[in-house]
């Protein structure tokens, strides 16, 4: 989820409590209205939301502003959330051993050894793990021959 289409999803927060902040509805009233509607919430789709939501949000504008009403990034972004600590390590050390193939070849050989599971890891998974690492790519010692 990029920064534009979090700022997206605050406006409509925002947008759900303005009237409460304004002090223009009545709080139980407004809320259990809103309740029962389906929301079009940007990235998510169409959406209940729960009062008990509405009053988390409104309570963390008044508490820390608008920021606070965007969605939290993950703590593990960008992390290979399909592999151990020790399968990393583990992969990493066997792609050190054979830096002479393509990745994709060595993602297949991955699953011949029976190191993964195709339906468990994907090619993109191993691709973007030995990309982090500068072990992506196929790193041949050409010989060199006398002229």
């Amino acid at each position: 989820m990029n920064e534009k289409t979090r700022e997206e999803i605050a406006l409509f927060r925002y947008g759900m409590i303005a009237s409460l902040l304004n002090g223009q509805v009545n709080p139980k009233d407004y809320l259990e209205e809103m309740e029962g509607k389906i929301h079009n919430v940007p990235y998510y789709g169409e959406r209940k939301v729960a009062a008990k939501t509405m009053q988390e949000w409104h309570l963390h504008y008044r508490r820390n502003g608008f920021d606070t009403l965007k969605p939290k990034r993950r703590s593990d972004r960008g992390d290979a959330r399909r592999l151990s600590p020790d399968d990393k390590d583990h992969i990493l050390e066997i792609r050190k051993e054979s830096l002479h193939m393509l990745v994709s070849v060595f993602y297949e050989q991955l699953i011949k050894r029976g190191e993964i599971q195709k339906k468990q890891v994907s090619y993109a998974t191993i691709n973007r793990l030995l990309k982090k690492h500068k072990l992506a790519g196929r790193f041949v010692a050409w010989p060199i021959y006398p002229y």
